[in-house]
């Protein structure tokens, strides 16, 4: 489950870490007690708040109303303001990076940290990598090693303990929450040497929400679905939009598998663009609703295929995604990766419809024929 920045501090100040003041500004009455100038921030399940306008300065009680009024009409990828918050503006002299999250690929929860922070943390991470510390947790925080490790920014003495202070905290908060993400972007540095996150995400395991307090301040609103996720939902499918810019369209039997695919298909350099869980009791109707689903989305031009049959039936699973190909005549790439009960009765099934597949072999050499495949197709385009 994500959290809103306001929602994401107050947890932060439980575990110690000194946060800025927000102050919840929930209807036309502005609250005594702000001081100018301060800093209106708009409140909103996605990134990029502040190249959309929806972090501003603010001189006076008349410019806050106005500007409020302003970010609350502001959304952002199919996201909408859940509210606004007035922060203190703050002396800062630099900005630092601080978070920790999951790596799937190698199993591990890392922790990153750079004192060249701000928005672009993701940019930063692919052009200067060196210059982005990770720091391995999943053993737990070493506050030693950790400073080891950070040398190499040759930082003050005592701005390094601040940090790794504050890094130990974190450490702490991000197990207690069960959080597969925390992060401070920034950890600003105010002129008088103090260290203070001034903005927060954080990320919370949906499957350890039960053992997890209530952390949500703002009531959230019901986001408008995609048509691809309203025709999931009437079909009891789960399925979620990942990138925008992405090709590939995935239909897992699991949600397991369907992970494992989205993390191969990334590690091979594909771009996922949804992810599709056929979820349990599969029949031949529910994978033709699946594919119809994948084939109508626009965004996509190829579509991978990794199930297993195990309760569920390849051959059944074969005809649904094999009838709403033939009937849809949308001619998207498909690759296929199925196996269990009745599997050559599905591989016969694909085979008529020209499926490239990976009958024994792994997820990574099924990836890779899509890649290929797709590569394949780029090329006739280029020729």
């Amino acid at each position: 489950m994500d959290y809103l920045e306001i929602e994401g501090k107050a947890q932060l100040e439980r575990f110690g870490i000194p946060v800025n003041e927000s102050i919840l500004l929930t209807d036309d009455q502005v609250p005594d007690g702000i001081e100018y100038p301060c800093v209106l921030k708009g409140q909103i399940l996605a990134g990029k708040r502040g190249k959309a306008g929806a972090v501003r300065v603010v001189k006076s009680k008349e410019e806050l109303t106005e500007v409020k009024k302003i970010i609350e009409g502001i959304s952002i990828n199919g996201h909408t303001m859940e509210g606004v918050i007035a922060c203190n503006f703050l002396p800062i002299s630099e900005e630092y990076y601080l978070g920790m999250t999951l790596d799937v690929k190698n199993r591990a929860v890392i922790m990153l940290f750079t004192p060249f922070g701000g928005m672009d943390i993701e940019e930063l991470a692919a052009a200067a990598p060196e210059k982005l510390l990770r720091f391995d947790c999943t053993e737990g925080f070493d506050a030693e090693a950790f400073r080891m490790a950070a040398a190499v920014f040759d930082l003050p003495a005592a701005r390094m303990e601040q940090v790794a202070d504050i890094a130990r905290k974190l450490a702490r908060a991000c197990f207690a929450l069960d959080a597969t993400t925390i992060e401070i972007n920034p950890l600003a540095v105010l002129e008088d040497g103090r260290l203070i996150a001034i903005d927060a995400k954080l990320v919370i395991d949906d499957n350890s929400l039960y053992r997890q307090g209530d952390y949500i301040i703002l009531p959230r609103t019901e986001q408008e679905k995609t048509p691809q996720e309203a025709e999931a939902e009437a079909h009891d499918l789960t399925y979620v939009e990942l990138d925008a810019k992405g090709d590939i369209g995935t239909m897992a039997g699991g949600a397991g598998i369907g992970m494992a695919t989205m993390d191969t298909i990334r590690h091979y350099g594909g771009r996922v663009n949804n992810f599709l869980d056929l979820g349990g009791g599969v029949t031949a109707e529910k994978t033709y609703q699946a594919m119809c689903i994948l084939l109508k989305n626009k965004s996509t031009d190829y579509v991978f295929v990794n199930v297993f049959g195990g309760i569920n039936n390849c051959a059944d699973m074969a005809e649904g995604i094999a009838r709403a190909y033939t009937e849809l005549g949308i001619r998207k790439p498909v690759v296929v990766k199925s196996r269990g009960f009745n599997q050559e009765q599905g591989w016969s099934i694909y085979e008529k419809l020209g499926f490239p597949q990976t009958k024994y072999g792994t997820t990574d050499e099924a990836v890779q024929t899509l890649l290929k495949v797709k590569e394949a197709r780029q090329n006739e385009y280029i020729n």
